[in-house]
């Protein structure tokens, strides 16, 4: 009778273990979907502004003007006219996308709505392969979802040290995996000599009215700051090396 009553003990802790593995894991692929879906519900709602954004017919002089008004040169516009530039991001980017390419003509930019960092990899390697992949590199991806070290770090070797890469933070209130993703981002430049950090998440702090409804992408008065931020970084850094 004792050894049945072990032997039943036992079966039950090993149910109990079990259990608990398959809540874990089960919990787990359900927190990433989750993120997933969360992600997907927000950029659905702004799909079609963001796209006609991107596509949107600007005033190239207006625009210019801009880039004047928030720090750039005639000298840096001038050299940003034939920088070659490849930008890989996510719906933030798109939206911005037609007011990039007025400063930077030679700007190749593959920008999709809901892009996760874990897209990156593919994206370069087809670059890489078909020529395209410029000596400056712009990411602003992390704004979807969460990534890792090996992540960033994996991204930053594809790209090779002799690139200079320019990577956006992001700046999404309320989800979880924005810290730490700007964390890693800060981190990786302190150990990659040519990966520098264009501060969004900073700079757009504490501006709700640069926003539209979801507090992610930006409107048109947040816009202007987010592209020429980047048009900013880059020609300075740049014009230092």
């Amino acid at each position: 009778m004792k050894k049945k009553s072990g032997l039943r003990l036992r079966d039950i802790i090993l149910c109990i273990v079990l259990g608990l593995v398959i809540a874990g894991v089960g919990g787990y692929f359900y927190f990433r979907h989750f993120q997933s879906e969360q992600a997907i519900a927000v950029n659905q709602q702004t799909r079609q502004k963001i796209k006609n954004d991107s596509k949107a017919k600007v005033k190239k002089e207006k625009v210019l003007n801009q880039y004047r008004l928030y720090g750039l040169t005639d000298s840096e516009i001038g050299a940003a006219k034939t920088l070659p530039v490849t930008a890989i991001g996510d719906s933030v980017m798109l939206g911005s996308s037609a007011y990039l390419k007025v400063l930077f003509p030679q700007m190749s930019i593959d920008a999709e709505v809901g892009r996760q960092v874990q897209a990156a990899p593919a994206i370069i390697d087809q670059l890489k392969s078909s020529g395209k992949l410029k000596d400056t590199v712009v990411i602003s991806l992390g704004t979807n979802g969460p990534m890792t070290e090996a992540d960033i770090n994996g991204i930053l070797d594809q790209l090779g040290s002799n690139r200079q890469v320019f990577w956006v933070t992001a700046y999404a209130p309320g989800k979880a995996w924005i810290d730490p993703v700007n964390k890693l981002i800060h981190a990786a430049a302190k150990t990659h000599a040519n990966l520098h950090v264009v501060d969004w998440y900073y700079l757009a702090g504490g501006n709700d009215d640069w926003f539209a409804d979801d507090g992610v992408h930006p409107n048109d008065a947040g816009r202007v700051h987010y592209y020429t931020l980047i048009a900013k970084d880059v020609m300075k850094t740049l014009d230092k090396k």
